[in-house]
């Protein structure tokens, strides 16, 4: 397991309940829930100044209300080089690309949602470089927002095993570390939910998702509370 509460030039520890210990996040700083499970709901009702922007994830943040008032910018399938190209696939606006849909808007907080679907890149610089042009967009359009960056989750064993696009527990750990140094390079906050959702195994487990990479509504719950506590602690 790689070393946790890493802070640029800081160590800080910060006590969540059900959480275990957590560093208290700055900027280039890392957040990890730990090995124990998070508190099931976020500690926070009105998340109307936090916009959540990225891939599937981000759906079922939205179908289950997971952090109420926030703004939901994604595409199923999106990754770092088309979040600057492609729209929504529905909502009010399906024209302006999903990044582009932070203009004029008034957060404090940006959570972004990537490397899923840029697991079976063989060219990692290409998804580091990537990245690095979304966050600096992410800051062209909200320059006083704080930006976090989400860890891939794990996925259940079974997903794991049928390794499809390169989608197993090994290869999303490789790019979880991948972008806790994308945020550290580019003043972000890393979340690590993969430690946060995993079991004893280091997997997902079997009834958090239907399909084993998703979370369903009570793992998504439990996301959104370590977010949320992410957010608080780098205030």
């Amino acid at each position: 397991m790689k070393p946790q509460w890493i802070a640029t030039g800081l160590l800080l520890a910060l006590c969540l309940t059900g959480c275990g210990g957590q560093e208290r996040a700055v900027e280039g700083a890392e957040l990890s829930g730990g090995t124990a499970q998070p508190q099931a709901a976020a500690p926070q009702a009105d998340f109307s100044d936090t916009a959540l922007v990225g891939n599937s994830y981000i759906d079922s943040f939205s179908i289950y209300d997971a952090m109420p008032g926030a703004a939901y910018y994604y595409r199923v399938g999106l990754d770092v080089n088309t979040a600057l190209t492609q729209p929504m696939l529905h909502g009010d606006d399906t024209q302006t690309p999903v990044v582009d849909l932070l203009a004029g808007g008034d957060f404090d907080h940006i959570i972004l949602f990537f490397g899923e679907n840029e697991l079976g890149w063989p060219n990692r610089d290409a998804f580091q470089d990537g990245y690095a042009k979304v966050i600096a967009a992410v800051r062209g359009h909200c320059p006083d927002a704080a930006v976090y960056l989400s860890a891939i989750p794990p996925v259940s064993a079974a997903a794991s095993e049928k390794n499809e696009d390169n989608t197993n527990n090994a290869s999303i750990q490789a790019c979880n570390e991948e972008i806790r140094q994308i945020a550290e390079a580019n003043g972000a906050v890393y979340i690590d939910a993969f430690i946060a959702l995993a079991d004893e195994n280091g997997c997902l487990p079997e009834d958090a998702a239907a399909d084993g990479v998703h979370p369903a509504k009570e793992y998504t719950e439990k996301w959104a509370a370590l977010l949320a506590q992410g957010m608080g602690a780098a205030q």
